[in-house]
């Protein structure tokens, strides 16, 4: 079932999901599987 809103529209994407960057506990393997699964996958950089 594909949900269509601005976000989904904006981004291209399948699904109204965005994976938040969660500090130490984030992986780039989450952001390709959201974004593999049609999702937004966000990843965190710290400087």
């Amino acid at each position: 079932m594909v949900i269509e809103t601005n976000i989904t529209k904006m981004f291209g994407i399948k699904h109204p999901i965005v994976a938040a960057p969660m500090g130490p506990f984030h992986t780039t393997d989450m952001c390709i599987a959201i974004s593999e699964a049609g999702g937004l996958g966000v990843g965190a950089i710290a400087m």
